[in-house]
């Protein structure tokens, strides 16, 4: 009822004005401003009034931190007990009424037969200007950028639940001439460690400051982060027989390659689809229906350091040589071959493209029938440079039951094989690592832990920054079950229990896949006939395995799992002839 009354008496007092004014049209400028300031019953968070500064028709005051410059409210009396004041077309109520000071402004005064104007200027205290934790600041805690939300003094910014926040290293800007202090020491930006475990207060002054103003950073915890699937583009649903994930080192984002199947060749090219995280939709990299020519096996693809994609399959076109490896490149919105077509030395099985630190392509793979002076099942690498394909060997183990090529953490790349050398009976995988140019064995051939003495088709591996290996591969004599070995730079070892599983077929020999965080946790995923798809981490503390999420009950193949820089984990699989990604990320990032 009070505020009602108020704005009729002002209504009332305007018309009067206006009205005597319009009669006489004389007005006098003998309105005085006798205080203005900013109370803190009128703007929330201010401890104490701030007073104005008039010289002549001009107001300057101080906005602090404690007040929005764009919503503050001001108060002021005049020589007049009845008087308006105006900003523009707004009537401004002293106490009550939110301005904008943002930019200089004129405030006017009006009485009857008195009009006064006074030019009103809002200074900006010193303030820090943009707040957050970086990745780069904090390797090893930190796999993303967090930027804070500001508010007045308040800095407030949400992290991952599991990172430690005991000693973070924050980045941050201010205004000209503004110092920031933490316990009385400098406080600085992307150098000073602090524990985020409580409230931080953080003294701001500048040479313009009566005191000093305190900005408290609270850090708050995101969700945890869950396995979810992914949703796919229509493009990248369809019946397929495999498929493929790599990320892209420039921008952390997903691609996803599909082998797509059905009854005629042209149905059955290789299909690749990138994320676009602005309009959160899936894009084709070259056509929809598939960038090859016609039929493929094998696909594969990996990513130079400058984000060149490279992929490759085993090529089914009739040319005279069917089944051999070929490579392509995409560059500048289009596909070509790396080389010419076809251009594998062998006809290949179990082919993979992996790019080498000097973004040089190599392909690994089996012969799929002899090549002389090779028998069939030669294990092969061959590397592109100076426009042509040559390759070699893997001695002593030169024949394989399985093989793949991987790149570890640290930048190197290894080839893997379910090694036939020592005959069928004690089939085990071998690693060798490339070394200036060459092939190196990794410690001695068939690794794997007593209990297993013959493996089946898949191996994976990844090796961690300082090149310690974690393979694991499916055994399936005397039973089948799954195991991680690992290599520590001197010898191999078996890495906590094995996991005993069923299979029903050889359709579940691909249920496996490793690699490392970013954070060094060693994310494991395995899979049987019985259980689904499950997916474990490493037990530092217990040394074994933690208690497997199982991502679904349903059987999937030929999986392949990526990290990226950032710590978003995804698996990608076939399951009933199609194509599933899933994804371990914190919700809605």
């Amino acid at each position: 009822m009070k505020r009602l009354l108020t704005a009729m008496t002002l209504f009332l007092l305007v018309t009067s004005v206006f009205t005597s004014c319009k009669k006489e049209e004389a007005f006098t400028d003998d309105m005085v401003l006798e205080s203005f300031s900013f109370e803190p019953s009128s703007n929330e968070g201010l401890t104490k009034t701030i007073n104005a500064t008039v010289e002549g028709k001009t107001i300057y005051i101080r906005v602090p931190n404690a007040v929005d410059i764009k919503a503050a409210v001001p108060s002021f009396r005049l020589n007049y007990d009845k008087f308006v004041a105006f900003i523009g077309n707004q009537v401004v109520e002293s106490g009550v009424t939110v301005i904008d000071l943002s930019a200089p402004t004129t405030i006017r005064f009006s009485a009857e037969s008195s009009l006064s104007e006074y030019n009103l200027v809002g200074l900006q205290s010193a303030s820090i200007l943009s707040f957050g934790f970086y990745a780069e600041d904090n390797p090893g805690v930190l796999f993303r950028d967090y930027s804070a939300k500001i508010t007045k003094l308040d800095i407030s910014v949400e992290l991952p639940v599991d990172a430690d926040i005991t000693e973070l290293v924050a980045r941050y800007t201010t205004s000209d001439g503004a110092t920031v202090k933490f316990n009385g020491a400098a406080f600085v930006s992307k150098q000073t460690k602090v524990d985020y475990s409580i409230p931080v207060k953080l003294n701001l002054s500048d040479s313009e400051m009566s005191e000093e103003e305190i900005f408290t950073v609270t850090v708050g915890r995101l969700t945890a982060p869950v396995w979810s699937e992914v949703v796919l583009a229509d493009f990248l649903t369809v019946n397929s027989a495999a498929s493929w994930i790599e990320i892209n080192p420039l921008t952390n984002q997903p691609y996803f390659m599909i082998q797509r199947s059905g009854s005629a060749d042209l149905d059955r090219k290789a299909v690749i689809g990138k994320y676009d995280p602005e309009t959160k939709t899936w894009v084709p990299v070259g056509a929809e229906t598939g960038f090859s020519p016609t039929r493929v096996d094998a696909i594969s693809m990996d990513f130079a350091s400058n984000g060149d994609l490279y992929a490759a399959y085993k090529d089914y076109e009739v040319t005279g040589k069917e089944q051999y490896g070929s490579v392509m490149k995409y560059s500048n919105g289009y596909w070509s071959f790396v080389g010419e077509q076809q251009a594998s030395f062998n006809r290949v099985n179990y082919m993979v493209i992996k790019v080498d630190k000097n973004n040089i392509p190599y392909i690994g793979y089996i012969f799929a029938r002899a090549a002389a002076p090779y028998p069939n099942r030669g294990t092969y690498v061959e590397s592109f440079s100076n426009s042509a394909w040559t390759g070699t060997t893997l001695n002593p183990s030169t024949t394989g039951f399985w093989s793949k090529l991987v790149k570890g953490r640290d930048g190197v790349l290894y080839y893997l094989t379910m090694d036939l050398t020592s005959g069928s009976g004690v089939r085990k995988p071998s690693v060798y690592k490339q070394v200036n140019g060459g092939w190196s064995l990794v410690g001695q051939m068939n690794v794997g832990p007593s209990t297993s003495n013959s493996g089946n088709l898949n191996i994976d591996l990844d090796a961690s920054e300082d090149g310690q290996l974690y393979l694991t591969y499916q055994s399936n004599s005397p039973s089948y079950a799954t195991y991680v070995m690992h290599w520590d730079g001197t010898s191999w070892k078996q890495l906590g229990d094995g996991f005993a599983q069923t299979t029903n077929s050889s359709a579940n020999r691909d249920n496996v896949a490793i690699k490392i965080h970013p954070d060094g946790r060693i994310f494991l995923a395995y899979g049987d006939a019985n259980n689904g798809i499950k997916v474990t981490t490493f037990n530092e503390t217990t040394g074994n395995w933690n208690p497997a999420t199982q991502l679904t009950p349903l059987n999937g193949q030929k999986y392949e799992m990526r990290i990226s820089d950032e710590g978003v984990v995804y698996l990608a699989t076939v399951i009933d002839s199609k194509p599933v990604l899933f994804k371990y990320d914190i919700p809605g990032q």
